[in-house]
């Protein structure tokens, strides 16, 4: 008895090969019914930009009227160049920590972030954010040619409003031999700093550049393996027309120099700006 002929492979039918096709138009089609991105005009039809920021961070923003804060005076560059009013809506949770979404902002609050926005995977899960233009993390501070190898104890620490590891700080400084004094205020850690009770500081950097800023000390941002993190503005996702106008002014500060004059403005160390657009820090 012969063996059955093998059976012949079912032709495919042509309605299978458009199914790809069928659900790329499908998604177009969805894409059409969402809302246009007006957040440009909307800012551009009010004449004001409103910006939510701490209410004290200095040197980013301060509470001295004729200094009002780097950010402060970058947003009013940005705005004027654009035609907007500048508003600050000031949050007391900013500037505590560097998770946005601790602050509880919405956007009936404020169209901007900034004042301190980390770029980081936390932040870019929640916001569209800027090319960082500053960077900050644990500094030393200590006379000039001393390094965190040759620095001697006792050293004074002052935490500062920021969300910075501490913990990793401790261990690594430990790690080194290095003991540190707890100091509650910038007033006391320069004073004693500068009377010789200290061989060295530790600070957050911005808080470093603006307490130590008409001295001869030196400020160095600690590197790997301890965190730095790159500053820059915030902006609700979807929000790409108002991001897009600030970041094309952003750029033009750059260029023309402003930035860097506001930098030197409020003291503000080399390792701290960001000299490029590429957000090389």
């Amino acid at each position: 008895m012969s063996a059955p002929a093998p059976a012949r492979p079912r032709k495919r039918h042509w309605l299978f090969d458009m199914i790809p096709l069928a659900l790329c138009f499908a998604l177009l089609f969805a894409v059409s019914f969402l809302p246009p991105d007006n957040s440009r005009y909307e800012v551009d039809r009010l004449g004001r930009l409103s910006v939510c920021m701490p209410d004290l961070y200095p040197p980013l923003v301060t509470d001295n009227a004729d200094r009002p804060g780097f950010e402060v005076e970058l947003l009013q560059n940005i705005t004027e160049r654009l035609g907007w009013r500048l508003n600050i809506v000031s949050n007391a949770s900013m500037g505590r920590d560097f998770n946005p979404r601790n602050w509880r902002i919405n956007r009936a609050q404020c169209q901007v972030l900034a004042g301190g926005i980390a770029i980081n995977s936390t932040t870019s899960s929640f916001l569209d954010t800027t090319e960082p233009h500053l960077v900050t993390g644990w500094a030393l501070i200590a006379p000039q040619g001393t390094t965190i190898e040759t620095v001697q104890s006792p050293v004074g620490f002052m935490a500062g409003l920021t969300g910075l590891d501490r913990i990793g700080l401790g261990q690594y400084i430990r790690q080194r031999g290095i003991t540190a004094t707890i100091v509650n205020d910038a007033a006391t850690l320069r004073a004693r700093l500068e009377a010789g009770d200290y061989d060295a500081a530790i600070t957050e950097a911005l808080l470093a550049s603006t307490i130590f800023s008409d001295t001869d000390l030196e400020i160095t941002v600690l590197g790997a393996p301890l965190e730095r993190i790159p500053l820059g503005m915030g902006f609700w996702k979807g929000d790409l027309t108002l991001k897009r106008a600030v970041e094309s002014t952003l750029a033009d500060i750059r260029a023309d120099g402003t930035l860097a004059q506001l930098a030197e403005r409020y003291d503000l160390d080399a390792s701290i700006l960001c000299p490029s657009a590429t957000g090389a820090c």
